[in-house]
């Protein structure tokens, strides 16, 4: 580096370095904004603009938060950079080797204890022999230091705590700025409200308080606000709850002019709920409104003058409770509408203004639908209306018809979009009307819909008719009675000291078919307890009998054995056969048995006639006298159930073949063998026929090899001849 055309010293760099970055720390004091919450310890920094410049950090533990390149100077308590220092014993480089501090103090001591001073540094930062100072608002006093405890001597009561601070009758509050100086050198807190000792004058039960610091461009504030209360008046001034002072060179501020209110309301205030947030535009009672406000503490501790809206009506009665709570009354509206909730409160003759991002509503509630539309005349069924702004109010009443009668229904469920309620049994009149709701005495009206809501008397069974079934469940029950308006109809059967339960279907409202469940096998017949139950718009009913002798009898299944056939057109099953299956029809006929057997030129099955059943025995005919002698096998379902019991014919293998012996199965095998014979026959003469064939070809070709062979030689012996015989004489 070079300055006035000569190169610079190090320690000259440094030092100039040094002092270029005391000039920028003490201009981005002016713009910082430091803001600490009593509840949660939080430090809004603007490092967007200044994240590389350390020196904008007043504490230990803000200069190593997060910031790798600085450190924190102990013996100047400043943060700077860390290739600035000239010794490593000067430094504190990470927050977790900062110091911590503890203030206490009552009427005649101060106390600062100093921990995790394990840190060469710090340890002798802190040293006993150092020059140790304490200083309160414009006054110094002598300090001791001992094992990393401070103690501020001389300090007293007639000092900073008077004798005479009540006055008349208020409890004043004082606020101290309190510091620690070692060898000249300010010490700094990692809390800045560590710098203050405010307390009032004499003590107050029940005292809440809210204690906040932050800073703004050119002043920090420390602000203590308490509620008041009927026992002990707090002093409500503003000025006299905050110490205000320069943020540079930290002087008591002396400006006559009293702050903004926006300046003094830096710390985040808004309207963050209300409830409830929907009422009936038309009501005869007014309704309580809760707002909360997020830090509203500070501003209702003083009392001063306040205004709530909602949706652009005046909230009167405001009481304010637990430093966030406003509560207050809004009466009948008129009018269908809605709007913010907006409160404005006056402060030293400004004004501030809070407005939710919530609308409350003033609404109209609004019907839909409604279900079921069939009650029961005796009461306990549950209906359920649908709509909007149903739950707007607990004060709601349904009836029947008119609100002359007795409310018919009581609430158990409300909600934005329904109500549940159970009904009460029905007035004497009509069975078929409209309901008619009525809101808080007021807002009567019928049910929009064309459909009337029904009143119907529990059902019931009739009397006079008899139960059976078998352990299977196999026979079902038909069952008569009155059922309009009902469904989840259950049939249930008592058996060895348990319950057990069928289903059961409606054909129409008078009638509905129930299969019984599966039980065990008893050795005889058993007569078991029987009932029915069904849901009438959500009520169970039990189904009344007429008489207590309704009864189950239960029969066991049937066994078959076999079956046989008789002049060709008779079949007769043996087996166990219970009295439920040997009762007739009216016209004679066995309706739960059926019994079928396969045909092979049919192509489905075919249904005998039950003529006869007995303890061990079945008879059935064939349908018009068709001959079954050659049947093997047939099927019996009991009742009306897709199972089916397969039984097979007595000596089966007997009969199969007995049954291939037939002439036409005869001819039939016959005509197959001549047939196979045949085909033999063709083949094998097809087969020698191709083998001569080929015999002859080979024997051809051999006699051809041969008799080339012989041409051959005779070439060769007349070429022989000629070339040994003279040439011809002539004579």
């Amino acid at each position: 580096m070079f300055a006035r055309g000569r190169y610079m010293t190090p320690h000259e760099y440094n030092w100039n370095h040094f002092s270029i970055n005391r000039f920028l720390f003490a201009i981005l004091l002016l713009t910082s904004s430091v803001e600490i919450i009593a509840d949660s310890m939080n430090l809004i920094e603007g490092r967007s603009s200044h994240e590389n410049n350390c020196m904008i950090y007043r504490s230990c533990t803000q200069c190593n938060d997060d910031v790798s390149f600085c450190s924190w100077l102990i013996e100047k308590q400043i943060c700077i950079y860390s290739n600035q220092s000239l010794s490593e014993e000067s430094v504190v480089d990470t927050k977790q080797s900062c110091p911590e501090f503890a203030v206490t103090y009552n009427r005649s001591l101060i106390q600062v204890t100093v921990s995790n001073i394990v840190v060469k540094s710090v340890k002798t930062f802190f040293h006993e022999n150092a020059n140790i100072g304490c200083e309160i608002g414009n006054a110094t006093y002598s300090a001791s230091i001992n094992n990393g405890v401070i103690i501020c001597e001389q300090v007293g009561n007639k000092i900073i705590f008077p004798k005479n601070q009540s006055i008349s009758g208020t409890n004043p509050l004082f606020i101290y700025y309190f510091s620690i100086v070692i060898n000249n050198i300010r010490l700094q807190f990692n809390d800045p409200r560590d710098h203050y000792i405010s307390y009032h004058g004499r003590t107050c039960p029940n005292e809440n308080c809210t204690i906040r610091f932050w800073e703004s461009d050119s002043r920090k504030y420390y602000c203590k606000w308490c509620l008041k209360n009927d026992v002990c008046k707090i002093t409500g001034e503003q000025l006299n709850s905050c110490d205000i002072r320069n943020t540079i060179n930290n002087d008591k501020w002396k400006d006559p002019g009293l702050p903004s209110m926006l300046e003094v309301s830096s710390p985040d205030v808004e309207i963050e709920s209300f409830k409830p947030d929907v009422i009936l535009f038309h009501r005869e009672m007014p309704t309580v409104i809760a707002i909360t406000v997020k830090n509203l503490h500070w501003i209702l501790a003083n009392g001063q003058s306040m205004n709530v809206t909602i949706a652009g009506k005046t909230c009167d009665n405001l009481a304010t409770f637990d430093g966030q709570t406003v509560n207050c009354n809004i009466s009948t509206n008129q009018t269908v509408n809605e709007g913010p909730v907006v409160i404005e409160y006056e402060w030293m003759k400004s004004v501030k203004r809070l407005k939710s991002a919530q609308n409350f509503r003033f609404v109209e509630p609004k019907f839909t639908h409604l279900s079921p539309m069939c009650l029961p005349a005796s009461g306990g069924g549950q209906i359920k209306l649908f709509g909007e702004y149903l739950n707007t109010t607990a004060d709601i009443q349904v009836f029947f018809q008119n609100t002359m009668t007795k409310a018919m229904c009581e609430i158990v469920e409300l909600a934005n979009n329904s109500i549940s309620c159970v009904t009460t049994a029905k007035p004497e009149g009509p069975r078929s009307g409209k309901l008619q709701i009525s809101f808080e005495n007021w807002f009567g009206r019928y049910y929009k819909d064309n459909k009337l809501v029904t009143f119907v008397s529990d059902p019931t069974v009739l009397d006079g008719q008899v139960f059976e079934g078998v352990t299977s469940g196999d026979v079902p029950l038909t069952v008569q009675g009155s059922f309009k308006c009902t469904k989840n109809h259950q049939m249930y059967v008592d058996y060895n000291e348990t319950r057990y339960y069928g289903h059961c279907a409606l054909l129409n409202t008078s009638v509905m078919v129930c299969w019984p469940p599966k039980l065990d096998d008893p050795v005889q017949m058993a007569s078991l307890p029987l009932g029915f139950r069904v849901d009438l718009a959500g009520k169970v009913v039990h189904l009344p009998q007429q008489t207590a002798l309704y009864r189950y009898l239960l029969y066991p299944d049937p066994v078959y054995t076999d079956f046989e056939v008789y002049d060709q057109t008779v079949v007769r099953v043996a087996g166990v056969f219970p009295d439920l299956l040997q009762r007739r029809r009216v016209d004679g006929s066995y309706y739960m048995l059926e019994v079928t057997f396969y045909d092979d030129e049919m192509d489905d099955d075919e249904r005998f006639i039950v003529t006869n059943v007995t303890d061990n025995s079945i008879e059935c005919q064939s349908p018009s006298d068709k001959s079954v002698a050659d049947v093997l096998e047939i099927a019996i379902t009991v009742g009306k159930k897709v199972k089916r019991t397969v039984i097979h014919r007595r000596h089966k293998q007997y009969y199969a073949i007995v049954r291939l012996l037939r002439p036409q199965y005869v001819l039939v095998g016959i005509s197959a063998l001549l047939t196979c014979v045949f085909a033999l026959i063709f083949c094998v003469k097809k087969i020698m026929n191709n083998s001569k064939g080929q015999m002859d070809k080979r024997y051809i070709e051999e006699l051809r090899n041969i008799t080339a062979g012989i041409d051959d030689t005779t070439d060769y012996l007349l070429n022989s001849n000629t070339e040994k015989t003279p040439k011809t004489c002539r004579y």
